[in-house]
């Protein structure tokens, strides 16, 4: 129910994915993803967004979710001022090795840029907060456990498609874990 699909003001968008491997050798799997974004105006031309998605996934007959079926966070699209797929379990040599959950939620508000037109609507600048984590076997989802940032961003409707920044902080850096504070987005999630 999105007014737009580039630059939502208002609206409401849903989905649900299930994937399923087919029982045959190693790809034994399933994944239950659910997302949601709502947006809604708010006075001077401000959007807010929130987003949130959880998923769920694991091997079956007793195999292991293939490791390229994983779920990964950080980075655009999840935590953002944490490095790209940085985000959950690890490896004995600190390498992400993605987990069998996944719980991420997004706020942001969108304002225009100070001196455009009243209905230009081709850059926006942003101000988000993002929280999440990646879980696997045996850890369950704690507060203390996720990942929080905070940060800007400027979305440019450019002539070659939308081109996404931004500048997150992690809020709550652990030892290991891995920044990165400019990021960068061509093209959107529909």
């Amino acid at each position: 129910t999105r007014d737009s699909i580039l630059f939502p003001t208002r609206g409401l968008l849903q989905s649900a994915l299930v994937e399923w491997g087919l029982p045959v050798g190693d790809l034994s799997y399933y994944k239950l993803n659910y997302l949601i974004q709502w947006f809604t105006p708010l006075p001077a031309n401000i959007v807010w967004m929130l987003r949130g998605d959880v998923g769920y996934g694991g091997g079956l007959g007793n195999k292991p979710l293939p490791f390229f079926k994983a779920y990964y966070a950080g980075g655009v699209g999840s935590v953002r001022g944490y490095d790209t797929a940085s985000l959950g379990p690890q490896d004995s040599q600190g390498n992400t090795i993605g987990g069998r959950r996944k719980i991420i939620g997004n706020a942001e508000l969108f304002f225009p840029l100070p001196g455009a037109k009243a209905n230009d609507q081709s850059v926006r600048l942003s101000v988000f907060t993002d929280a999440g984590q990646i879980y696997d076997n045996g850890s369950q989802p704690q507060l203390e456990s996720f990942r929080f940032s905070a940060g800007a961003g400027l979305a440019w409707n450019s002539p070659v498609g939308p081109l996404k920044f931004s500048y997150g902080y992690p809020l709550n850096k652990k030892i290991g874990d891995r920044v990165q504070h400019f990021q960068f987005q061509v093209g959107t999630v529909f």
